[in-house]
Parts: structure tokens; sequence; C-alpha cells
């Protein structure tokens, strides 16, 4: 049951990261910290719960979220997004199973994270095409935060979350198909 719940709650997680790179990670970090993950071990990866690894991991959240604010730094944002994302998706996937498999068995979660991060990115990519190309801003971070509180205190949701996930998935796909279906060019 642990297993499984380890899953949930790093699959959920690694999907999140594809809108905001750095924020599951940091609370992942956090609740690992102190404790708090609830139905799986978190002390696979120690060097996730370094301090080192916590002031960096800050110190990347506060960066993300002001490229994300700064007009000038908003293309140097959208060339880092797909990379951090998919790195933190792999990390986070692979982290929350490391305590609940032996072994080098949870580094089949990096494919798996970098898949669901990617997805994510994808479903965020869409929300800034609904947006008219703007970010979502504090509200996006509001909610990817609790977003991985929960499911790092629920990790059966992370299952749900990434339902959703593929079912959003499939709406930016069809919205822009809708988007695009008059468009034709002409050579």
């Amino acid at each position: 049951m642990a297993a499984a719940w380890a899953i949930g709650a790093g699959a959920g997680l690694a999907g999140l990261a594809g809108f905001r790179a750095f924020i599951p990670l940091a609370v992942y970090m956090f609740m690992a910290r102190m404790g708090w993950v609830w139905g799986f071990r978190a002390d696979g990866m120690a060097f996730m719960v370094s301090d080192a690894a916590v002031v960096i991991l800050l110190v990347l959240v506060v960066i993300e979220i002001m490229m994300t604010r700064v007009r000038a730094l908003v293309s140097i944002e959208r060339v880092l997004r797909l990379p951090l994302a998919v790195a933190a998706g792999a990390l986070v996937m692979s982290a929350t199973m490391a305590g609940e498999f032996p072994g080098a068995v949870h580094f089949i979660g990096i494919p798996v994270g970098v898949a669901l991060a990617l997805a994510g990115n994808y479903v965020q990519q869409g929300l800034v095409m609904i947006g008219e190309g703007r970010d979502p801003g504090p509200a996006l971070d509001i909610t990817v935060l609790f977003l991985s509180v929960l499911m790092l205190l629920l990790p059966p949701v992370g299952y749900l979350f990434v339902l959703t996930l593929i079912y959003l998935a499939f709406r930016v796909r069809r919205l822009k198909k809708l988007k695009y279906k008059g468009l034709r060019v002409l050579a």
C-alpha cells in the first residue's frame, strides 16, 4: 500500500512540476524534512533534505517566481520552463519512490516523471493560450502550492490529478485543433 501511495504522490507532484517547476519540489523537500509525508517513507534520497539542497531550492523558487513577473525576464523563463519542468518532474517522482522501492528500482520514476511534467507543461501552455498569452501568475502559484501539499497529505489524490491532467491535455489538443481548423498555408 505504501508503494502505491508513493507512486500516487510522485505522479501528482511530477504533473504539477509542468506548471511550476520548483514549487512541488520545494513542498516535497519541506514536508519530508518535517516528517509530514503520510503513507510512505521519504528517506530514500537523503540529499534531497540536506540544508544545502533546501537553500538552493528556495533560491530557485524565488528566481522562478521573479522570472514569471518581471517582463524583462519572461523570454528567459519561456526558454528555461520546459527543461526545468522535466528535470524537476523526474527528480520528484524518483525521490518519492526511493523510500519504498529497494535498490535502483526507483529510477523507473524518472521517465514517468518526465512524461507527466511534459503533460503538465502542455496543459500550462493551453492555459497561457486561453489567457491570450499571459501567465496566470500568483493564482497558479497558489494553486500549485495547495495541490502539492494536498498530494503529500493524501497521496491517492495524485492519481486523480493525473487523470485530470490527461483530460485537460486532450481538451487543450481539441482547442488547438479548433483554433487552427480554418487556417491553411498556401504555397
